[in-house]
């Protein structure tokens, strides 16, 4: 259904479409567009055209104070004013704050094992959890996981995930041997109920806290999984770029987030600041 912005919400989202960006994201800028048309016209008395850098600022904290949400804003208005022509038109009053720094939330090695040894032989609980262990997968790439991805052997698995990024995944034998268990005629890994293909994301968040309760380390959401493999790659491996490559991530520095920085590692460092040799 289209989003109308003074009548031309239409034309605006045609607007977008020519300069490439994708659906959602055209509905995302739109929809920003015509809330702040809205509430400036409500609460300032002005429409975009005639907003001052005080009216924007005014309604740019009515909306959340997070980096990405206040990015969208500001970039949803410059493409309108640039589309409607308007000179010198007051971007910098959406105030963007400093993006946070991302924190590693793996899980300790022993946690880690107690989630797998729990795991194991658990399905489809336990096999959606280790899919998350051993493929670093995210929570909506688990939920719509199918037979056909993966090799007739099971060693290697097909993934199309965020921003339709595919890569090929060799599977852990551990995993692999689970999957040949599980192995049915469905064409999903974990088939839906009522009608639906397969289960929704949110069932892999709420197996994966179920399980990793049930091994006595908490509430542990899906994306921690994703952390725990990422992290203790790293820590074995030492290589970034293959666990970023294994990740999936289009940047290494975000890769970066995921690795965790061990007692370890920082008496490492003291030790490494000898002078005198």
């Amino acid at each position: 259904m289209p989003i109308h912005i003074g009548g031309v919400g239409d034309a605006f989202a045609r607007h977008l479409v020519g300069l490439g960006l994708a659906d959602s994201t055209i509905r995302n800028y739109t929809a920003k567009v015509a809330a702040a048309a809205a509430w400036l016209a409500e609460h300032r008395g002005v429409d975009l055209h005639t907003a001052g850098a005080d009216d924007i600022r005014a309604y740019s904290r009515t909306t959340p104070n997070t980096a990405s949400t206040r990015r969208q804003l500001r970039v949803a208005l410059s493409h309108w004013w640039q589309w409607t022509g308007r000179h010198d038109p007051p971007v910098g009053a959406v105030r963007v704050p400093p993006k946070r720094r991302g924190v590693c939330r793996a899980l300790e090695p022993d946690e880690a094992r107690a989630v797998v040894k729990t795991a194991l032989g658990w399905r489809p609980e336990g096999l959606a959890v280790l899919c998350g262990l051993y493929l670093a997968l995210r929570a909506s790439e688990i939920a719509g996981l199918r037979w056909d991805q993966f090799a007739p052997d099971l060693t290697w698995v097909t993934i199309t995930g965020k921003r339709d990024v595919t890569a090929d995944l060799p599977v852990h034998p551990i995993l692999a041997g689970e999957l040949a268990e599980a192995q049915t005629a469905w064409r999903w890994l974990f088939p839906g109920s009522r009608g639906r293909a397969h289960v929704h994301p949110g069932t892999i968040w709420t197996w994966s806290v179920r399980v990793c309760q049930a091994a006595g380390v908490g509430h542990v959401e899906p994306h921690r999984l994703r952390h725990t493999a990422l992290a203790t790659a790293n820590d074995r491996l030492g290589d970034l770029r293959a666990v970023s490559l294994f990740a999936r991530h289009a940047r290494v520095e975000t890769t970066m987030i995921y690795t965790r920085t061990t007692a370890r590692k920082l008496q490492a460092v003291v030790e490494s600041l000898d002078y005198m040799t």
